[in-house]
């Protein structure tokens, strides 16, 4: 049994993901053989999650997140809070630490192949084949993660059941669902309001960031390098780019072929590290 004050760690997945993920497996074991509590977060209707309300999940919303680490801290006041998110995961994560700013209860976090501009990582999964491949398995994954709850949807405004059955991209299921239950005028309009570029120099916690160069789909354009490298508030942002990757593909390193991808050892390393009190100046001072 773990003490009440082991170190709690919050995994959130990717689009249309969530607690069976291999990737969130993988390192959910590694945290857990560290000594870490686990507490794995599926967005609305994900997972076997049921809805109960006309409202699923979306990259901005952030309402669910800070939830569940109110309810964490709750339960292990005196534990140390620690959060990571992969792909849109990432995104909402780093929305959520920008928006707390100085009132985060997290003492770090890692944030992997984050879109970071959600309207440049849609021309991607438009333009090349990798990406549209991507948005359509996507958008059939979260057609079928929504159909068991589209009941509820019915009779709101500007909602149409047809345009979510024809939903052929991840562009197509914004349009037909996720802007319309959140309100925006365009998916253009919510993408641009949704990207984490806009909320990472607020983020005033310890954040590991790691991308790769090749991603597909969290492009390389879309990262925030100079607000990232200017940045001077306390709570340093540390960006890792690796030459190669693709999006969450990186290989298992030393625990090939059947291991956690090689990043994960140092995402723990990080953790451990804030553990420490490591990263508690600014950036500036690092």
């Amino acid at each position: 049994k773990l003490p009440d004050d082991a170190p709690v760690l919050i995994l959130m997945s990717g689009i249309a993901g969530g607690s069976h993920d291999k990737y969130l497996k993988h390192f959910m074991r590694r945290a857990s053989r560290a000594g870490y509590r686990c507490v794995a977060f599926n967005c609305r209707g994900t997972a076997n999650s049921p809805l109960t309300t006309p409202q699923f999940y979306s990259a901005s919303f952030t309402g669910d997140v800070r939830n569940v680490v109110d309810e964490v801290k709750g339960r292990w006041p005196n534990a140390h809070l620690f959060a990571v998110g992969w792909s849109l995961g990432a995104n909402i994560l780093t929305n959520f630490l920008g928006e707390e700013g100085d009132d985060a209860k997290l003492t770090g976090a890692v944030a992997m192949c984050n879109p970071f501009d959600l309207n440049a990582c849609d021309v991607a999964l438009q333009d090349g084949f990798f990406g549209t491949v991507y948005s359509r398995a996507m958008a059939k994954n979260m057609r079928a993660l929504f159909a068991p709850h589209e009941h509820l949807f019915q009779g709101l405004p500007n909602y149409d059941n047809e345009l979510v059955g024809n939903a052929k991209t991840v562009r197509d299921f914004d349009e037909a669902v996720t802007r319309v239950t959140f309100g925006f005028p365009s998916v253009d309009a919510y993408y641009d309001a949704s990207s984490s570029r806009l909320k990472i120099g607020d983020v005033r916690v310890p954040l590991l960031v790691v991308q790769a160069k090749d991603d597909p789909i969290a492009v390389h354009s879309a990262v925030p390098r100079d607000v990232i490298k200017g940045k001077t508030t306390k709570g340093p942002v540390v960006l890792v780019e690796t030459e190669s990757g693709g999006h969450l593909g990186w290989t298992a390193g030393a625990e090939a072929p059947f291991g956690s991808p090689w990043p994960d050892v140092g995402a723990m390393q990080f953790f451990e590290a804030c553990r420490r009190g490591v990263g508690r100046m600014s950036s500036g001072d690092v």
